[in-house]
């Protein structure tokens, strides 16, 4: 049964459970897209307003940097960087829809069981896709040198791998309550 809220009475404890469970849930999935929203336009200003020497240090290049770096750099640099951010994004988004269906009382539907893997895959591929792209923007960095010189740098940290372990198991259980739905939707055909 997917809208819970029909089978509970508003004076008992299991309805006063949900309806709090509906309010979280609707104040979460608000604050997916504002935050999903929020980390795009960060990261858009900081490959537009932060200064060279800022940029090179963060990329954990111990080289010269430019005086100025010209905006089709900061653009391809911004493209780069957004290849993570853009996969935990629309991991939010996919986390914003299971919150959305948690708040409409669909607590154990699939829907609600595939955003959630949605949102779990977001968070993995994202782990993934940081090292390569900072690899990536040191690189693109490096040549913008006045030292005529290129580096490579490969950042891979333990919450790299602490969210990689974090997405699996999300996914992992988010795949058996999918499968949950399915026999249960199977069930109610029975019925």
């Amino acid at each position: 049964m997917s809208d819970m809220s029909m089978s509970v009475r508003h004076d008992d404890p299991r309805a006063i459970r949900l309806g709090r469970v509906r309010r979280l849930s609707r104040m979460m999935a608000i604050a997916s897209v504002a935050v999903a929203v929020l980390l795009g336009a960060a990261m858009l200003l900081y490959w537009c307003l932060t200064p060279a020497d800022m940029l090179f240090r963060h990329a954990g290049l111990m080289l010269t940097p430019p005086l100025a770096i010209s905006f089709p750099a900061r653009l391809a640099a911004f493209a780069v960087a957004m290849l993570p951010l853009g996969a935990l994004i629309a991991g939010l988004l996919c986390a914003r829809r299971c919150f959305t269906c948690f708040a409409a009382g669909a607590i154990f539907s699939g829907d609600a069981a595939r955003s959630l893997r949605g949102f779990a895959l977001g968070v993995g591929a994202s782990a993934l896709l940081k090292p390569v792209a900072g690899a990536a923007l040191g690189l693109l960095l490096s040549m913008l040198s006045p030292a005529g010189t290129h580096s490579l740098v490969l950042n891979i940290g333990s919450d790299m791998l602490l969210s990689i372990l974090f997405a699996a198991m999300v996914a992992l259980i988010a795949g058996v309550l999918v499968e949950a739905a399915e026999i249960a939707a199977e069930n109610d055909q029975f019925v």
